[in-house]
């Protein structure tokens, strides 16, 4: 007997250091034709792989519901697709397909994702540092599409969050993507926020950021630098309708607190009879020194969290009526066929967007720099020191696979890149080192 497998949902992973084009015009400023096209040129010549960059499983259970109602997965260059077995039906104005298994609304399917390359994060637009040791989590569920900000004008669907809205009194590491009342902005060196040359604009391309960092256990330990002097915290849990659920308050008389264990396991865990804390989302804030409360959306999950993970994928039957669905009103997948014609409707395609890290780039001579080099390059670089053997870029440039040239108004110079290994961190800001020499000279010509 035959079976009929048709795609269920896909899930594609766009990572702009590797997709940013030699002109330096990111991937994500074209429209939907355009960017299917690239995709297509760079996967077909292998110049696109994910599976080069992560590893992507299927969490267990999640192999075993796949099973149980007949799903298959397929890896792809850009992600996987998830298929599952179906019977036909004609239907008015097309022919529509139905899982061949009824599938529950309280199914999920669940996957892991890791990066496979050493200096992710050297290229990519994630905090380095978090007081708390959460992972990301991405979900179809309760998302809204993005506005595509091109022409023609279109929506995709995009499984990271919106941007988490600045906060006084936190401090942002360089790179951050927050939301300033509607303005979004990445910054340009660690900062608390307060200024805005420490920012530049950015468009809403709907990038993975801190506001997808937020899977935790609920038992985990909070990390406090010495320098800030902690001698008081206070944590407040509250659901999502703002009832407090748990306060944890810890003090000391001496030293700084550099770490501490958060518990929330149990509303009052020196009761044995006391409630248990279920999974899900909630809203922490976090007091020190009597400071401004800073507030954080955490998502606690014992079954999910894997520290030893990036983050994961949850993919769910019970977001129901809206683009993000996997079924139709009428538990119809929503790949079809529109009769008459023939058109093909396709599958929902997700999205996991990375941006790429923006650097300081900052050139060593072993010499100096010569009076022409400095001059020819003045434009870009700017001597860091008076001996004149560091040039350092005058603003952050993005790091990409394809050498970019550093670009102004009306001229471009293509000057030696550094290597993602190259990054180092000093006082606020992030430079990326490169060490010239007579083989690697600042300007070729």
């Amino acid at each position: 007997m035959s079976r009929e497998f048709k795609r269920l949902f896909e899930v594609r992973i766009l990572h702009d250091y590797y997709l940013t084009e030699v002109d330096g015009t990111s991937f994500f400023k074209h429209n939907e034709e355009e960017k299917e096209e690239i995709l297509l040129k760079k996967t077909e010549r292998s110049i696109y792989d994910i599976s080069e960059q992560f590893i992507i499983q299927p969490l267990e259970n999640t192999k075993v519901k796949m099973n149980e109602y007949n799903m298959v997965i397929s890896k792809t260059s850009l992600g996987f697709i998830i298929g599952v077995e179906v019977k036909t039906e004609d239907i008015v104005g097309a022919r529509a397909y139905r899982p061949k298994l009824s599938i529950p609304e309280d199914v999920k399917l669940r996957f892991s994702i890791r990066p496979k390359i050493p200096f992710f994060k050297t290229i990519t637009a994630l905090s380095f540092k978090s007081s708390f040791p959460s992972i990301y989590y991405f979900t179809n569920k309760e998302k809204l599409e993005l506005n595509e900000a091109t022409a023609p004008v279109y929506q995709s669907l995009q499984l990271t969050n919106e941007l988490q809205e600045h906060q006084n009194g936190m401090q942002y590491e360089m790179g951050a993507l927050i939301d300033f009342g509607g303005t979004l902005r990445e910054a340009i060196l660690q900062t608390d926020g307060s200024d805005p040359s420490h920012w530049e604009d950015i468009e809403n391309r709907r990038f993975v950021s801190d506001a997808d960092r937020i899977l935790l256990p609920h038992n985990f330990l909070y990390s406090l630098k010495q320098e800030d002097a902690v001698t008081e915290i206070v944590f407040v849990l509250e659901d999502e309708s703002s009832t407090e659920i748990k306060t944890i308050t810890k003090s000391s008389s001496g030293n700084p607190i550099e770490t501490i264990s958060v518990n929330f396991s149990k509303e009052d865990e020196t009761d044995v009879n006391s409630s248990d804390i279920s999974s899900g989302m909630y809203n922490l804030k976090i007091t020190t020194n009597g400071g401004p409360e800073i507030v954080y959306s955490i998502y606690l999950n014992d079954e999910l969290y894997d520290k030893n993970q990036l983050g994961i994928i949850d993919i769910r039957f019970d977001e129901l009526d809206s683009p993000y669905s996997l079924l139709d009103a009428d538990g119809y997948i929503k790949t079809r066929i529109a009769i008459p014609g023939d058109i093909k409707i396709p599958h929902p395609v997700y999205e996991i967007r990375f941006k790429n890290r923006k650097t300081y780039w900052r050139y060593h001579s072993d010499t100096v720099f010569t009076a022409g080099e400095i001059t020819d390059t003045d434009e870009y670089l700017v001597p860091e020191t008076i001996t004149n053997k560091k040039l350092v870029s005058i603003v952050p440039k993005a790091l990409t696979e394809a050498p970019v040239p550093f670009i102004t108004t009306g001229t471009t110079l293509i000057l030696p890149q550094p290597k993602p290994s190259s990054l180092r961190v000093d006082k606020r800001k992030m430079y990326s080192e490169v060490f010239i020499n007579p083989s690697n000279r600042l300007l070729n010509n």
